[in-house]
Order: C-alpha cells, then structure tokens, then sequence
C-alpha cells in the first residue's frame, strides 16, 4: 500500500487525487481495526481496495513503457522495491524496537525473543519468517507488502501480456478461491498467518488483476471536478464502518454470515465501483490538500502503525482515557509520525536510492502503488 508523490508540490498531471484520499482512508481504517476492531471493525478489507488501486497504478504507469519500449522485469522490480523496502523497514524497526522494550524486565518470555531474533533474519529481507505461525510476526500487517511484491513480479512477467479475457479469468478464478472461504469463515480477516497464504493469494490475485482491468477501461480525456469524488470517499469511508457507525458504542458480533457477505460484498462489487468513479472525477478543490495529505502518508501510515498500539492501548486499557478519545490520540500521533516518516526518512531515502541504481531514469509514480 504506497504513495508516491510530494505535498507540498502542485498535483501533477495525472494524479488521482481522489482515489490519495480514498487510500488515505483506507489506511486509517486499517489502523483504527488494529487499534481496536470496534473504531474499523471492516477496516481489514481496506487491504483488498489497496491491492486493487495497486493494480491500477501500476498497469498506468508501466504498461505502455513495457510494450513500447521493452522495460525490463529487472528494472520494474527494482523501483517496486525502492518504493516498497525504505518504510518496510523503518516499520519493522519500530516494531522491534518496542518489542524489545516491552521484553525488559518482568516482559521477558523466551518464546517472544525466539519469536522475534528468529524471524528477523528472512522479516528483514521481506521475506516470510519460515520459524513463525506468522509471516511477519514482529509486524503483523507487513504481510501484505509481501504480497505485494508477489503481484507486482506477477504483474510485469504475465498480467502485462494477458489480453482483457486473461484478466477476467484470473478474477473469476481467484473468487472461485475466496469466496467458499470468507463464506466459511464468516469474514474475509485472512492472510497473515502461514496456513492462510492460498487465500491470501487469492485476495492479492483478485484485486490486483481487477485494478489492471479498470485502468484498460477507456479513460475520460478530463476528469471532472467536484463534489462526485468527495462523495466517493464518504462511501468508502461508510462502507469501512457501516456496521457500527464508526464505534460509537454499539457492538456486533465478530463472525457473523452477514459478516462474511458483507466482506464479499465490499470485494467483489463495491470497491471496484468505487474505483472506477474516483479514477474519473476529482474531489473539489476546497478538499484537495487533504485529499493529497492522506494519500501522501498512507503507505507511512500502514507501515508504522502497528508500532504505535501498545502504547495507546495501554492508554485506554491502564491509565483510564475513554476509548474514543484514545482512538483520535492514536491516529493523530500516527499522521504526525507518518508524515514525519516520509518527509525525513523515505523521500531522502528514495532519492538516494534511485540516484545509485536507477541514475535518474525511472519516472514518478503519479498516484499511490500499494
């Protein structure tokens, strides 16, 4: 789930905008489920938007270059790499580094130190821990980023050659996976842990193919702005927390069937309505800084976040703040650390990244790349 672009510079042509805020939203709701499941309680199925808005991206902003000018696999993986590795790992890190802390003193457990020393090695690589029920224990949603890279191998080496047909059928093949699944299972929270990685592959084969086919639709020469794409993400927003009414203190059961469909639901139509709209209409001008704002941390934000629980968990669960106003602290001080985050770490870095091994020759993303 990554953004490439610069705030404080005028959009350039082609940015989606409102498909930033529409990122940006779905990063917090992803955060505020981790923090506590009440404030997002869907907030998990934002990831399936990110891999969709993924495949969208890319296949805009590479597609034509690999078919017109022979852009190699190498070369594409390397700048999936540059913008994915720097905030991975400033996100596990963190999380290390507060796991550490929290194993001081009467913390200590053995088996959190195995857990932790023993993954480091591959986690570091950004490769699955090969000693852990989890892939990324240390930081849990960091599976996805591996996952990730996966699609985007998969992206540069098949989808590209695949006529729209091939798109289609990878869809509807990889719902064929999902679906029996999420119905079982009452929802579609999969694919952290190692025995879940089918499903997982299906979330990422599904919304990734599906992100390619929206971005072969026939494009309006000018995207129209004005208050569609603020509508847009107000239902994203909605649908993240329909069940609940964001947290305001009424409760559902974890795993429901209505859960379950209404996982599917979000997966199969509505987020991919909800790109084809915010990649044809712009939201208007009064909501474009906060629009470019979210979608300019977003991928800071779901990289850090996980470091940041414990802490306002504590503050909730120990030192007695009531649940909402800890949930507004946390996701304050994770904006603030995220764009801290991109501004002093992972655009420096990036630069000096791309000025050793690219030399200057790849183009800027021109919207958020999960």
């Amino acid at each position: 789930m990554t953004i490439s672009s610069h705030a404080a510079a005028p959009p350039r042509p082609g940015r989606y905008v409102t498909l930033d805020g529409m990122r940006g939203i779905a990063a917090l709701a992803v955060a505020l489920f981790h923090f506590d499941f009440i404030r997002a309680p869907h907030g998990y199925v934002a990831v399936d938007f990110f891999f969709a808005l993924s495949g969208f991206v890319l296949w805009q902003a590479y597609h034509a270059r690999w078919k017109e000018q022979g852009y190699s696999a190498v070369a594409f993986m390397r700048q999936r790499a540059i913008r994915l590795y720097p905030l991975f790992l400033l996100g596990m890190v963190l999380c290390t580094a507060v796991a550490l802390v929290q194993m001081t003193g009467d913390g200590w457990s053995e088996k959190a130190a195995y857990r932790i020393f023993y993954s480091l090695p591959t986690n570091l690589a950004m490769l699955p821990s090969a000693v852990t029920q989890a892939l990324f224990p240390v930081n849990l949603p960091a599976w996805t980023l591996f996952f990730e890279l996966v699609a985007s191998l998969f992206m540069v080496t098949v989808l590209f050659r695949l006529p729209r047909m091939g798109l289609v059928a990878i869809c509807l093949f990889s719902a064929w996976v999902l679906v029996p699944v999420v119905t079982e299972r009452h929802n579609a929270n999969i694919g952290a842990l190692w025995g879940e990685w089918p499903v997982a592959l299906a979330r990422t084969a599904f919304s990734f193919a599906l992100g390619a086919l929206v971005a072969r639709l026939p494009q309006p020469a000018r995207r129209p702005q004005g208050w569609a794409g603020a509508l847009c993400l107000l239902a994203i927003a909605y649908l993240l927390g329909l069940f609940v009414g964001f947290g305001m203190g009424v409760s559902i059961p974890v795993k429901t069937p209505e859960v379950g469909q209404y996982d599917l639901a979000c997966i199969l139509l509505f987020w991919p309505v909800l790109l084809v709209l915010g990649s044809r209409c712009e939201v208007p001008v009064l909501l474009a800084p906060v629009s470019k704002f979210l979608g300019d941390v977003s991928f800071a934000l779901y990289a850090v976040h996980w470091a940041l629980i414990d802490a306002f968990r504590w503050l909730k669960d120990e030192a007695g703040v009531p649940a909402l106003p800890s949930a507004a602290l946390y996701i304050a001080t994770a904006l603030t650390v995220s764009w801290f985050a991109v501004k002093w770490f992972d655009e420096p870095v990036r630069r000096k990244l791309s000025s050793m091994l690219r030399k200057g020759r790849e183009p800027a993303l021109s919207v958020t790349a999960a």
